[in-house]
């Protein structure tokens, strides 16, 4: 299973060059595949590994609240990356309400 995230606005076009927490820009993140479908998350938990979900600024508290749980187990490398790129794209989502996140699954 690989799931990807891309912050777009409310016409669908997405959000490009985001700051990176580790330095440059990104466009979308992903290796947190890990995380997705755990019960003790409840909005990873809620995400279809096998299709497109959609999550509104309003549930960014939530997904921030897991995000900071995963963090806590998540792996040097890649992992810790894909998700600090997706606690950035999550605040960001937070912040605007004409924004949404999806999550894009195999």
């Amino acid at each position: 299973m690989t799931i990807w995230v891309e912050l777009r606005r409310r016409d669908s076009s997405p959000v490009r060059d985001v700051a990176d927490p580790s330095g440059g820009t990104f466009d979308a993140a992903g290796d947190f595949d890990r995380f997705i479908g755990r019960p003790t998350l409840p909005v990873l938990g809620a995400i279809d590994p096998y299709a497109d979900t959609s999550i509104a600024s309003v549930e960014m508290p939530g997904l921030l609240r897991d995000i900071e749980l995963s963090l806590d187990d998540a792996k040097d490398g890649p992992e810790m990356r894909g998700l600090l790129r997706l606690r950035a794209l999550a605040g960001l989502c937070r912040d605007d309400a004409s924004t949404y996140l999806i999550f894009g699954g195999d």
